[in-house]
């Protein structure tokens, strides 16, 4: 099937350069939306919904059994083994380890700004 769809410059400029995977690219975007939510995911909200300090934030480590499917599926993408919902979850934990990262990032920031 052929698709024809406006986009900004911008985002088509980035396109470029993966034209050969677009349809992937497609692919796990569509399968991300209906993702069910990462074990990283739960354990992030439920933290974060405990309304730590921010000596707490900084120390913040995902669980072994989080670590553990982390390392499982990042192995077996190597191995290119991985279903849709198994690329899709490890997907969701890239995101949800960048936005801690961010937090912390942010904590570290607020904390060396009042210092």
């Amino acid at each position: 099937m052929q698709l024809t769809i406006e986009i900004p410059d911008q985002l088509a400029r980035q396109l470029e350069t993966e034209r050969d995977h677009l349809a992937e690219i497609i692919a796990r975007g569509l399968r991300r939306t209906w993702s069910a939510s990462s074990a990283l995911r739960r354990e992030v909200v439920s933290f974060l919904a405990r309304r730590p300090s921010g000596e707490e934030i900084l120390a913040f480590r995902p669980s072994e059994h989080a670590t553990a499917r982390a390392q499982e599926l990042l192995r077996r993408n190597q191995d290119g083994s991985l279903t849709p919902a198994e690329e899709a979850e490890l997907d969701e934990m890239c995101e949800v380890d960048r936005f801690v990262t961010l937090i912390k990032t942010e904590v570290q920031a607020l904390r060396s700004a009042a210092a």
